[in-house]
């Protein structure tokens, strides 16, 4: 089951970059310190899909589990896996984003020179 404060993490995160990838104004700074803070949060829950998936296979391969444990492990694994992949596709985009950003910013001033 996953904290108030990861859910609320997770979730305040996820907002901001889809922000920025609706096109919200956005500085360097700014794309760099969401992209370190989505990598951060992205460690996070995978660590705890990896603690739940090890967990989960403890159970199954021990007789004397109860089904009731078993069922609250996959429970707790079906719910952080799609959120790992759906963190680990918004921050590929965001890091498209960033690229588009850049190229932006480091073509601007030749080409308001050149005319």
């Amino acid at each position: 089951m996953k904290r108030w404060f990861e859910e609320t993490l997770d979730s305040a995160l996820k907002e901001r970059v889809r922000a920025v990838l609706d096109q919200q104004p956005v500085t360097e700074a700014q794309l760099r310190k969401l992209s370190e803070e989505g990598r951060a949060c992205l460690l996070i829950l995978s660590a705890q899909l990896a603690r739940n998936e090890r967990r989960l296979a403890e159970l199954s391969s021990d007789p004397s589990s109860s089904l009731a444990e078993i069922a609250v492990s996959l429970r707790q694994v079906n719910e952080l896996r799609p959120d790992v992949e759906e963190l680990e596709t918004l921050l590929a985009e965001l890091q498209e984003r960033a690229r588009e950003h850049r190229t932006t910013w480091v073509s601007g001033p030749r080409a308001t020179a050149s005319s």
